[in-house]
C-alpha cells in the first residue's frame, strides 16, 4: 500500500495552493500527492478559456498551466485520469485508474478539493419533454472549448449568472446564435460588466422575471414556450409565447462536491451544502480537510485560493502536532 503524508484529492487552484502551502511549510514534496480523475491538472481553469483569472487578467487556461508548473517544478507528486472511488475515518484512500489500475492509499492527513458540480435540470421542473439539445452550462462549456463542438445554431439560454452569459458570448462567437438569455429574476445575477461584454455586444436580448414553461420536440428540441412574470413570481395571463430553437441550455448554480465527504461520514451544512469545518477547514473527521469549492461555493477564484492556502495552513499544523506526538512516543519507549 502507498504512504504519504498527505493526499490532496483535486488539483484544482484550491488544491495545488494547498500543496504547495504545506511545500513550504516543511514537508518533503516525496510525502505529498495530489489525486486529479482528468488527464490534467488545474480542475475546471482547464475548461475556461476566457480571460479574467487572478491579479494578471489570465484565461482560466494560462492559470492553470501556471498553477501546474509550480506542482512540476517543486516535483511535488500527482497521479491524473485517476478515480477516488471511496475514502475511510482511518485515511485509506481507493482510487482507480488506466495505468495503476486498483490502489490504495494510506495518508496522514487528507484534503478535500473535489471543486463543485451543477445542479441537475431536474431542478427546474419545466413541462413537456426531455429531447436531446438540453444541457447544462459546464457541459457546454466543455463541448465548445475542449471537444470543437457547437450544441446548437438557435440557442436559448435559462439563468444570468457569469456563467450562462459567458457561454453566451462564445456560441455567438463560434457562429451560434443566442436568441436571449432568461431569468426569473427582477436583476441579473452577473456583474454589468458582463452583460455588456457578453450580451450587449452581440445584441443578445436579456429577458428578466420570465420563465421557461414548456419544452417542445420528440427526438431534439424544436421550441420552448415562456412567460413573463409578475413581482410576486407568478405567471402573467397572456404571455405565453413559443419560440422555436434547437437547443436549451441552463445554469441552475453550484452545489460542492460532497459524496466521498457522506460516504466517510462528514457533517454537510443544510445552507451551504457543504461540509463543516473549523478554522483550521478540517472537518469532523480527524484529519480530513476540505476546501475551495467543495467546501463553500465561491464567486472569483482570488476566494478559492485562499481557501487552499488557509487549508494549508491547517494541515501544516495538523501534520507538525502528529510529527511531534509520534516522537514524544518514541521518547518514551
Amino acid at each position: 500500500m502507498m504512504k504519504k503524508k498527505l493526499v490532496i484529492i483535486g488539483s484544482g487552484p484550491s488544491g495545488i495552493v494547498c500543496a504547495l502551502n504545506v511545500y513550504k511549510s516543511g514537508i518533503k514534496a516525496e510525502d505529498i500527492l495530489i489525486i486529479e480523475r482528468e488527464d490534467e491538472l488545474g480542475g475546471t481553469l482547464n475548461l475556461c478559456i476566457h480571460q479574467g483569472f487572478g491579479k494578471n487578467e489570465l484565461t482560466g487556461t494560462e492559470m492553470a498551466s501556471e498553477l501546474s508548473a509550480l506542482v512540476k517544478k517543486n516535483n511535488i507528486p500527482y497521479l491524473v485520469g485517476t478515480t477516488v472511488i471511496s475514502i475511510t475515518k482511518e485515511k485509506i484512500i481507493t482510487a482507480v485508474s488506466p495505468t495503476l489500475g486498483y490502489t490504495k492509499i494510506q495518508a496522514d492527513a487528507i484534503v478535500l478539493a473535489t471543486g463543485c458540480r451543477e445542479r441537475s435540470r431536474g431542478g427546474l421542473s419545466i413541462g413537456g419533454t426531455r429531447p436531446a439539445g438540453i444541457a447544462s452550462a459546464g457541459t457546454v462549456q466543455r463541448f465548445v472549448n475542449i471537444e470543437g463542438y457547437l450544441p446548437g445554431k438557435k440557442t436559448v439560454i435559462i439563468g444570468s449568472t457569469d456563467i450562462a452569459l459567458i457561454i453566451a458570448r462564445r456560441l455567438s462567437l463560434e457562429g451560434g446564435q443566442v436568441l436571449f438569455v432568461c431569468d426569473t429574476r427582477a436583476k441579473p445575477q452577473a456583474h454589468k460588466t458582463d452583460i455588456s461584454e457578453c450580451l450587449d455586444y452581440f445584441g443578445t436580448p436579456l429577458k428578466l422575471r420570465t420563465t421557461v414553461t414548456r419544452i417542445f420536440g420528440k427526438e431534439r428540441v424544436e421550441a420552448i414556450e415562456i412567460a413573463d412574470l409578475d413581482k410576486d413570481g407568478k405567471l402573467i395571463k397572456g404571455t405565453k409565447q413559443k419560440i422555436e430553437c434547437d437547443s436549451l441550455v441552463y445554469s441552475c448554480g453550484f452545489l460542492p462536491e460532497i459524496e466521498l465527504m457522506q460516504e466517510v461520514g462528514i457533517e454537510i451544512k443544510k445552507l451551504t451544502h457543504g461540509p463543516k469545518t473549523d478554522k483550521r477547514l478540517e472537518t469532523n473527521v480527524d484529519g480530513i480537510f476540505a476546501c475551495g469549492n467543495a467546501r463553500i461555493i465561491h464567486d472569483d477564484v482570488e476566494d478559492v485560493m485562499a481557501d487552499g492556502k488557509r487549508a494549508g495552513k491547517g494541515v501544516s499544523d495538523y501534520l507538525w502536532f502528529l510529527n511531534k506526538r509520534d516522537r514524544i512516543r518514541e521518547e518514551e519507549r
